[in-house]
């Protein structure tokens, strides 16, 4: 019995992984969730890359969804864009095509801590967070559509990267 007790916590801990591998992104999310709650399960259900390459625990990256999942958080102009630089990335081998970043930490190597999400008007969201390697402010601010199927980010402005927009960049000519 004794042995038997010290394996819970393993089974726990791989049921938990298995759950969390399996789970769907944007899962929950409901048509009449406002642009605040839908940047914000963005985030609740991503915020993992933070944490360094765990594809098998979290499953794809943000950046590797299908269409399908995207658009549970994006319009599908955004998630078209992502689609296609992700298809470019697998063209090219894993060389970046128009985005070198995770989109939702403006960094290849994502890391946050004192992470705030704050509603702005009716349609922007902002998001502000610290870099704890250098200390570095970051503001990002969420540009939120109403679609039939509820509230989508049509657009995230970077505020630290002398405020370029999300579909600008993705919008390039592909290298």
């Amino acid at each position: 019995m004794r042995g038997f007790l010290r394996c819970i916590p393993l089974l726990a801990l791989a049921a938990t992984s298995a759950a969390l591998a399996q789970s769907t992104p944007g899962a929950g999310l409901v048509a009449s969730a406002g642009p605040t709650t839908v940047v914000a399960k963005l985030y609740k259900d991503f915020a993992w890359e933070a944490l360094g390459a765990t594809d098998k625990a979290f499953g794809k990256p943000l950046a590797q969804q299908p269409r399908k999942a995207l658009e549970r958080y994006f319009d599908r102009t955004l998630a078209s864009l992502l689609v296609n630089d992700d298809a470019c990335i697998k063209r090219n081998r894993g060389a970046d095509c128009n985005l070198g970043f995770t989109p939702i930490f403006a960094s290849n190597d994502p890391e946050a801590s004192d992470l705030d999400i704050t509603p702005l008007s009716g349609d922007r969201v902002a998001v502000s967070f610290t870099y704890p390697g250098n200390g570095e402010k970051v503001g990002l601010e969420y540009l939120t559509v109403r679609t039939p199927n509820g509230w989508r980010i049509k657009d995230i402005v970077y505020h630290n990267l002398h405020d370029e927009h999300l579909t600008r960049m993705l919008s390039q000519p592909f290298p």
